[in-house]
């Protein structure tokens, strides 16, 4: 994705629907197989004898691997090729759940399902989530709600048919046919074609302008030239080499100021909800040569973000939400079982959070790209990870089937309003021209709620003998992560207030 770097604004629609598609898919083959992976969870338990802490692994390897190694995926993708790096990833989990399925112990699965399949599943699904951004601009949320129900649509059909092939097959010939599924994120990855960056008037300009600076040569070793010089500053510079003869430090000067006021102007669309004013940069440096110094530079400017306050309030809450995120969808199959439903209505379960999640992605997607919403998308999401918490505290005082699907509706529906949400807010946060790298620090920080949240769970299933804990420290990892977003903006108005009473 080195061209997609020079990030360009193209047209909506036309290709950027299959790049919406290829998302979909990538949604299905890696996050609907490890939803998925939670039905393996009694058979895993039963075949090798092991406790709901030790069983529990398995699952939160994958999904800790997935999100641990999110930035490579992502910085792999921001400077090789999104489609090259899905496709790698599809070979690869191929082989994890192929291997998988002549697993001989836990620890084996650790390697090949934890491990293997799970890097698989990092390169392919930060690229694929990056690019619906770099080709839609005023229909994103849309855009990114119909791509990342893929994960629910995928569970609501995987759910039973894993299910029906266990039965059939075996969990050895169940994983067997899973590999052959995930290997379609090649076709995922096939679909991704770069952004191609078409030159702006401006750019022309100001190529024309230095073209009639004849008596002007830019230093040997200076590499980095802004694109972004307005008409004002080209007449500015001309006026220099009109005074002063000797004018090549000045434009020099003139041009580094201006690349540097250009690179640190805020996205349009950015949401600070801390006090103050502090800004994202637009863009990342590009040389058309690229040096040593250049790269350095690059590198510098593109993970800028990691200092802007607004995303490190949001990754602490992130931190909280991830926590909560992973351990209900292991243990809704088994706690179901417990009280009594049966195989294949516990496993229906996650069909319905899969369906319900669908239409979380697209109606939270469709409204927040409403003009009048535009601006509450921050506060769409913290409604959205607050009432999911809700849902999952009541879990544990629902003992049928009628009432856990009620429940799980609900659950679901949420779940998907925060997923399409994530990527929207991100952008709101840090700008478009970031979001790759930012998206993979977001997944990133995924990683170690993911990998030990279930197994906690299951040392609290194991002590307690109930599932209460479980899902009650879940739910209140929910309700904390909207707690910290929401004291963030409530301290912005406060601020906000404080500052025009003075005024």
């Amino acid at each position: 994705m080195a061209e997609e770097g020079r990030r360009s604004r193209v047209k909506e629609g036309g290709w950027g629907w299959m790049i919406v598609a290829g998302c979909f898919l990538a949604n299905i083959c890696t996050r609907a197989v490890t939803r998925c992976v939670s039905i393996f969870f009694i058979e895993f338990q039963q075949n090798f004898g092991r406790d709901y802490s030790s069983t529990a692994w398995i699952h939160s390897t994958i999904d800790g691997i997935t999100m641990f190694c999110a930035p490579l995926g992502g910085f792999l993708g921001n400077h090789f090729s999104c489609r090259s790096i899905v496709m790698a990833g599809g070979l690869l989990s191929f082989t994890g759940m192929v291997l998988s399925s002549f697993a001989t112990s836990l620890p084996y699965l650790y390697v090949t399902m934890g491990i293997v399949t799970g890097l698989g599943f990092a390169l392919s699904y930060t690229p694929s989530v990056a690019m619906v951004g770099n080709y839609f601009h005023e229909r994103k949320a849309l855009a990114y709600g119909i791509g990342l129900s893929g994960s629910g649509i995928g569970t609501f059909i995987l759910a039973p048919a894993v299910q029906l092939l266990i039965e059939l097959y075996s969990w050895r010939g169940a994983l067997l046919v899973l590999g052959g599924f995930v290997a379609n994120l090649c076709v995922c990855g096939a679909l991704l074609r770069p952004v191609k960056p078409k030159p702006e008037e401006d750019d022309r300009i100001w190529e024309d302008k230095m073209a009639a600076q004849k008596d002007y040569e830019m230093p040997k070793n200076t590499d980095l030239i802004s694109l972004d010089l307005t008409k004002e500053e080209l007449a500015q510079l001309e006026h220099d080499n009109a005074n002063n003869s000797n004018n090549n430090k000045s434009i020099e000067s003139r041009t580094v100021a201006s690349m540097n006021l250009k690179n640190t102007t805020a996205d349009k669309d950015s949401q600070n909800f801390l006090p103050g004013d502090a800004n994202m940069p637009r863009a990342c440096i590009v040389s058309p040569k690229p040096c040593g110094l250049c790269l350095c530079l690059e590198s510098k400017e593109e993970f800028r973000f990691l200092f802007h306050p607004d995303f490190l309030i949001l990754l602490v809450s992130v931190l909280f939400m991830a926590f909560g995120c992973s351990a209900p969808l292991v243990y809704l199959v088994p706690y179901a079982l417990s009280v009594g439903v049966d195989h294949q209505n516990a496993a229906f379960l996650m069909s319905i959070f899969g369906i319900s999640s669908i239409v979380g992605n697209i109606t939270f997607g469709w409204i927040t790209d409403r003009p009048f919403l535009k601006k509450h998308r921050l506060l769409n999401y913290m409604c959205a990870v607050l009432m999911e918490g809700l849902c999952c505290m009541v879990f544990p005082f629902l003992l049928s089937f009628p009432g856990l699907a009620v429940c799980v509706v609900l659950y679901g529906y949420f779940d998907g309003a925060y997923v399409a949400l994530i990527p929207v807010v991100v952008s709101d946060v840090v700008g478009p021209s970031c979001l790759t790298p930012a998206l993979g620090v977001v997944y990133f920080l995924h990683a170690v709620p993911y990998l030990v949240s279930p197994p906690i769970g299951g040392l609290l299933v194991d002590t307690t003998g109930a599932y209460t804990s479980t899902f009650h420290l879940c739910g209140a990892s929910y309700v904390i992560s909207a707690g910290i977003l929401t004291v963030a903006m409530a301290a912005k108005r406060w601020w906000s207030s404080k500052s025009t009473s003075v005024v």
